[in-house]
C-alpha cells in the first residue's frame, strides 16, 4: 500500500481537479504504491507521482498509462484530459514539460519506461503479405468472423481459422484483414510460425522481430524473454494493431503471443484445432462449393473460357475435391495455355498416378504441403495415411483402420483425430467416419510406393491380408452406420 500524498497546493483550477480525481482512482485501487504501480503502466514511479501531484498536466500517455494500472476507464479519461489541456493550453504545457523535465527522470537504466513514456516514436508497421486478387466465395464466413471481431467487450478475443491444408486459410485472414483495416489505424503485424525446422518458430524470436517492428530501439529490447514478451503485450493493449499468427502449430507456440488486448485483434491460422485455447473465437474453412470453384477458375482463366467448357470445368472441380490450393493451381495452368482445351487438363488429373505431378505450378504444388504436414506425423500416423492410398475409397472409419493396423477402436479414434489436426483428412457427419480427399489418397499412394523415409511401414509380409480385412470391415462399417455408401 502506498503512503499519503502530501497535499495539493489549495488550489481550484482544473490541473488540480484532475491530479485529485487521479488521487481517487488510485485510492479506489486500493491505494498501491508508486512502484507498484510502475510495473503495470511501464513509467517511472516518479512520473506517476508528478501526475498526481496538480503542479502541472500530465501528458497524455502518462494519464492513460496511471489509469489503465488502477483499472480506470481509459477512454473516459482521454476525454477529461483533451478537455482540461483544452482549458489550459494543455498542449504547450506538455511540450515545456518534456523540455524542462531532465530524459533520465522518464527513463531509467533499461530504457523500457523512456519507451512507454513516449520519448521513443513508434512506428506503424505493415507487415502483412499480398492478399489474393482473385479471392472468391467465403462471404459468410467473412461476415461472421468481422461480426467477432467487431464485438463489443472490454478484450478483444483471438480469432481461431482452423482447416485442413489447402483450403485457403492465411488468404481468407488476409482478405478479413482488408475488410477491418480502418479499425486498427496503428498497422498489422505478420509472422509465419510454421517454418524454420519441425518444432515451427518460436514466439520469443517472432517478439523480438515484432517489437523492432514497433520501432523499439534494439539496445531497449529486453533480454529476458519474459520481459520481453511483456513488453510487447503492454504495446498490443495501448495500440490498434491487426496481428496475424498463420501456421500455427500447437497451442503452447501461439500461447505467450497473446495478452489482454482492448483495440488490437489477433488472427490464428492453424490446421489443428487448438482445442487447449480458452476464450478464442472460432470459424472453420471447409473446402470450396462447386459454384465457389468454377468462380475460382473463371476469375483466374477467364469466365468466357469456362462456360465454352463447363462440364470439363465442372470435372476439374470433381477431380479436385474442390480444394482451393488445388483449383488455383489448375486454373493458373489453364490459363497459362489458352490454346489447349480444358478437357485436356482434366483428362491429365484423372491420372491419379500422376495427380501429385499436376498440381504443380511454379513453385506452388500441392505435393510440397502435404510433405509438410506427413513428416510431422508419427510412424503409427504414416501407417494409417498409407491405408487410404491402399483403398483409395472417398472416407474411412476407425472401425476399418482398427482392422487393418490390428489395434484397439479407441486407438484408431486418437489416431484418426491426430491426422485430421495435421490436415489431412476431415471428420464426416457420422461419428467415427472420416472424408479422405482424392489428392490425399493419391499421396498416400505415392508415398507407399516410394522408397526410404517416406516408404510405408506397412511390412510387405501379410499385407494382402490385412488389406482384405480392412475391405471387409470397411464394407461392414458401411452397412451399420447410418447414411452408409460404398461410393467415395
Amino acid at each position: 500500500m502506498g503512503r499519503p500524498e502530501r497535499p495539493l497546493d489549495g488550489s481550484t483550477g482544473p490541473i488540480a481537479a484532475f491530479a485529485h480525481d487521479l488521487r481517487v482512482l488510485r485510492n479506489r485501487a486500493g491505494n498501491p504504491s508508486y512502484r507498484e504501480l510502475a510495473r503495470t503502466a511501464l513509467f517511472a514511479p516518479s512520473v506517476l507521482s508528478s501526475a498526481a501531484s496538480g503542479h502541472r498536466l500530465p501528458t497524455l500517455a502518462v494519464t492513460l498509462a496511471f489509469v489503465s494500472a488502477c483499472g480506470g476507464d481509459r477512454a473516459a479519461w482521454e476525454r477529461r484530459w483533451r478537455s482540461v489541456a483544452g482549458q489550459t493550453g494543455g498542449g504547450a504545457e506538455v511540450r515545456e514539460e518534456r523540455a524542462s523535465v531532465p530524459q533520465q527522470a522518464e527513463a531509467p537504466p533499461d530504457g523500457v519506461h523512456a519507451l512507454a513514456s513516449g520519448v521513443i516514436r513508434l512506428a506503424r508497421p505493415a507487415q502483412l503479405p499480398m492478399g489474393s486478387r482473385t479471392f472468391v466465395g467465403r462471404e459468410g464466413d467473412l461476415a461472421d468472423a468481422a461480426e467477432m471481431i467487431g464485438a463489443s467487450g472490454p478484450v478483444k478475443v483471438p480469432l481461431l481459422v482452423s482447416g485442413p491444408i489447402g483450403v485457403g486459410k492465411t488468404a481468407f485472414a488476409l482478405r478479413l484483414a482488408e475488410e477491418v483495416a480502418a479499425d486498427f489505424p496503428d498497422g498489422q503485424l505478420y509472422a509465419d510460425l510454421g517454418g524454420s525446422g519441425t518444432g515451427g518458430r518460436s514466439a520469443n524470436g517472432i517478439v523480438r522481430g515484432f517489437l523492432r517492428a514497433l520501432g523499439v530501439p534494439a539496445h531497449l529490447v529486453p533480454d529476458d524473454p519474459m520481459q520481453r514478451i511483456g513488453l510487447y503485450r503492454s504495446l498490443l493493449a495501448e495500440r490498434r494493431l491487426f496481428v496475424l499468427l498463420a501456421g500455427v502449430r500447437d497451442e503452447g507456440q501461439v500461447r505467450p503471443l497473446l495478452g489482454q488486448a482492448p483495440h488490437s485483434q489477433v488472427v490464428v491460422t492453424s490446421r489443428a484445432r487448438l482445442l487447449g485455447l480458452e476464450d478464442t473465437n472460432r470459424v472453420e474453412l471447409d473446402t470450396f462449393s462447386r459454384k465457389e470453384s468454377l468462380a475460382l477458375i473463371g476469375r483466374i482463366a477467364g469466365p468466357a473460357r469456362v462456360r465454352a467448357e463447363h462440364d470439363a470445368t465442372d470435372m476439374i472441380a470433381e477431380l479436385c475435391g474442390d480444394l482451393p490450393l488445388a483449383i488455383n493451381i489448375v486454373g493458373r495452368k489453364i490459363a497459362a495455355r489458352p490454346e489447349w482445351a480444358i478437357a485436356y487438363t482434366a483428362g491429365q488429373l484423372a491420372d491419379r498416378e500422376r495427380l501429385m505431378d499436376s498440381l504443380c505450378v511454379g513453385d506452388v504444388n500441392v505435393r510440397d504441403r502435404f510433405i509438410a504436414a506427413y513428416e510431422q506425423l508419427s510412424p503409427t500416423e504414416r501407417e494409417a495415411i498409407h491405408h487410404f492410398g491402399q483403398t483409395g475409397a472417398g472416407w474411412t472409419t476407425s472401425i476399418g483402420v482398427a482392422a487393418a493396423m490390428g489395434i484397439m477402436i479407441e486407438t484408431a479414434d486418437e489416431l484418426l483425430e491426430s491426422v485430421v489436426d495435421a490436415g489431412l483428412l476431415q471428420r464426416a457427419n457420422v461419428a467415427g467416419r472420416y472424408a479422405v480427399s482424392r489428392l490425399v489418397s493419391a499421396f498416400a499412394s505415392e508415398r507407399q510406393r516410394e522408397p526410404g523415409p517416406f516408404a510405408a511401414a506397412v511390412p510387405m509380409a501379410g499385407h494382402r491380408a490385412r488389406k482384405n480385412a480392412f475391405e471387409s470391415l470397411r464394407h461392414e462399417a458401411v452397412r451399420t452406420l447410418p447414411g452408409g455408401s460404398s461410393e467415395g
